[in-house]
């Protein structure tokens, strides 16, 4: 079995939509990621705004536990109650921030999940802690290093998040909220550390060198929040700077720093006792309550600026995911809407490719189906055709397509030269057959004439038995011309005028073949046969009884039996033969009913004139030949004569001679003429 292979349209279509659904696809596919990437982002930044406030009140609670804890160090406790309820607010804050470790941990960010997790270990290890704080085994530095860990996690966490912004002014703002919670969380341990320069105990010098690298780098990064114009904080920035409270902190940290390189000038100069003691004698600026007030109004503004710019950073994520995601959307709605236009585009242009081609297969076959067989026609009735009047025009414009319908046209006119030529080649062919068989029967009659001449006078037994087999070989080349002469299309010279015994016409038959002694008329009905077919229908009877006697064994005998039917008068020829198989039956009896064209290739594939002459006879008269099997396994011709053709009753034993010419009947060595005889 042959797969059906694509047609032009499919493979028109093919090359369009190869290209649009692999754009297609991959418009579809980007949509889906930026749409699914930009979902993610907004549902990040959401939940980084919802963890804005927990996280703020975490660091403000480490960073008061801190506090409290150091200056509990420095000698300087704070109000009773004041550690207990700092630890209350961490372990508070702890528990609200769940819900936003849970959140970031969903999101599934790996860097994200490493600072979720520190927290956690940070959280177990803070009851440790404050157990060895309370035990008094927990250093100065050791717990000034613990509680710095968390804000430097949040720090942390914010960088990491800036390098994950969709857009720069997102990124700037994040990197804003880091360096104001940078700057808080400076100030927040300086103060922490500088209840040990307000007390007498001092600090050791790495925590005083800490202390004073803690101002000065928070001092820096708020006088440049001042300085970038660029920022909408920069105004409160100014403020900040320009503020009492501000102002009441710088007084003092002047003067703990002051202490502090006193203190390292007194260490150096080995001064010890009330001389150390007299360098701390210098009052603060401002009391202690008025410092801490001051602190808390400074560090509450830079947090303030923390949660502005991280709220804005968020909102501003937000809104790049949803402008992300119509962006994406609009994508791929126009990957979609491209797409689909050039496939329509495909479409139409397919269609009109194949409308043209259809038109052209259509004037094409009307030319080979109608056309050229018309011109055929025309050229077999004997009608002149020129070929240049026949040019097909196959108007189908410049393209392709019309260089195709110019070759078909080319091609057409290239055929029916070629049939006019053949037409002519054959008209002369079927003209020299004609005169050749015209003269080989003129002959015959004169050969005839003698031979009834010589017969008539001629007594002596032995001679009249050869004259007679002369005679039977003259009337067989007789028969022979008239088939020269009906296969290039003439008309035998034998014709009747009046009616003819049927038993007359299928003797006379029985005469003209080779070997008349092996046919025997069984029965034959009392009918006369139309004079116009007398002469066809003994030449056809003649060619199939010899074609029985020929292809039967020796000696076998050929049945032939009359027999008046419905539709006329059937005639019956059954021979003793090997028979025919199906296929060279069917093959018979599709040429007997539709007479094939009598050329040179028919000659080169079957050989048997016989059946092209009784084929061509037959389809003139309308008689209808058909070959079966016998009884006897060989062939049964059946010649069905239609009635119209048939005359009854039958016809006087003498009918009138033939106009012009003589039909004899040879019925055997030394048996006497029949009616169709000479008188």
């Amino acid at each position: 079995m042959f797969k059906a292979k694509p047609g032009v349209r499919v493979r028109i279509l093919a090359i369009a939509l190869v290209p649009s659904l692999t754009l297609l696809g991959v418009g579809v596919g980007t949509t889906g990621y930026l749409v699914s990437t930009s979902r993610h982002d907004e549902e990040w930044a959401s939940k980084m705004l919802d963890g804005i406030a927990p996280v703020s009140e975490l660091v403000a609670a480490i960073q008061r536990e801190r506090q409290v804890t150091l200056w509990i160090y420095a000698g300087s406790a704070p109000e009773p109650g004041a550690l207990a309820a700092a630890r209350q607010r961490v372990d508070s804050a702890l528990r609200q921030m769940n819900p936003t470790e849970d959140a970031l941990r969903a999101l599934g960010r790996e860097d994200l999940k490493d600072s979720v997790g520190d927290l956690n270990l940070l959280e177990k290890l803070l009851g440790g802690q404050r157990t060895a704080f309370d035990a008094g085994a927990v250093s100065l530095n050791e717990a000034y290093a613990f509680y710095g860990r968390l804000p430097d996690m949040v720090i942390l966490g914010t960088r990491m998040i800036q390098d994950q912004a969709p857009n720069a002014e997102s990124a700037g703002k994040l990197n804003l909220a880091a360096e104001a919670l940078t700057a808080q969380e400076a100030l927040n341990r300086a103060n922490a550390l500088a209840a040990s320069l307000a007390g007498d105990g001092g600090l050791p010098d790495v925590l005083a060198a800490e202390y004073q690298r803690l101002v000065g780098y928070a001092h820096s990064l708020v006088e440049n929040f001042a300085k970038d114009l660029s920022s909408d904080q920069a105004q409160g920035a100014q403020r900040l700077l320009q503020s009492m409270a501000w102002k009441r902190m710088t007084g003092v940290e002047s003067a703990l720093l002051q202490r502090a390189d006193a203190r390292r000038i007194a260490a150096a100069s080995g001064l010890t006792g009330s001389a150390m003691q007299a360098l701390f004698a210098t009052p603060l600026p401002v009391s202690t309550q008025e410092w801490q007030d001051a602190v808390t109004e400074v560090s509450t503004v830079l947090t303030g600026f923390w949660n502005a710019h991280n709220h804005r950073a968020q909102t501003l994520a937000i809104e790049a995911a949803k402008a992300t995601r119509g962006d994406a959307m609009l994508a791929g709605t126009a990957v979609l809407l491209l797409a689909a236009g050039a496939i329509a585009v495909a479409l139409l242009l397919a269609d009109r490719i194949i409308r043209r081609l259809r038109r052209l297969r259509n004037r094409t076959l009307a030319l080979a189906n109608t056309g050229l067989p018309e011109v055929m026609r025309r050229l077999r009735a004997g009608e002149t055709v020129e070929p240049a009047a026949e040019v097909a025009v196959l108007n189908f414009g410049d393209d392709e397509i019309g260089q195709v319908a110019d070759a078909f046209g080319h091609a057409h006119t290239i055929a029916i030269s070629a049939a006019v030529t053949e037409a002519r080649t054959r008209g002369g062919v079927e003209s020299v057959v004609l005169n050749i068989a015209h003269r080989s029967q003129v002959m015959v009659h004169r050969q005839l004439e003698i031979l009834d001449d010589v017969e008539a006078s001629q007594e002596d037994p032995a001679l009249l038995e050869v004259f007679f087999r002369l005679d039977h070989l003259v009337t067989r080349e007789r028969r022979n011309a008239e088939n020269l002469i009906i296969l290039a299309g003439g008309q035998p010279g034998r014709q009747w005028r009046q009616p003819v015994s049927l038993m007359e016409v299928v003797r006379s038959g029985v005469g003209e073949t080779i070997d008349y002694t092996r046919s025997r008329i069984t029965r034959m009905p009392d009918v006369a046969v139309a004079g116009t077919v007398v002469a066809d229908l003994l030449h056809l009877l003649a060619e199939l009884i010899d074609n029985a006697v020929a292809f039967s064994p020796p000696k076998a005998p050929v049945e032939i039996i009359g027999t008046v039917v419905g539709k006329g008068v059937a005639i019956e020829i059954i021979d003793q033969g090997v028979g025919l198989p199906a296929s060279e039956k069917q093959r018979l009896d599709h040429m007997l009913s539709t007479p094939p064209d009598f050329g040179v290739h028919t000659l080169f594939e079957d050989s048997r004139l016989g059946l092209f002459v009784v084929a061509r006879l037959a389809a003139r008269h309308g008689i209808v030949v058909r070959l079966g099997e016998s009884d006897y396994g060989g062939v049964r011709a059946v010649v069905l004569v239609p009635s119209r053709l048939v005359v009854a009753p039958a016809q006087p034993a003498n009918p009138p001679q033939p106009a012009s010419a003589q039909l004899e009947s040879v019925a055997g060595p030394g048996q006497p003429a029949g009616p169709l005889g000479p008188s």
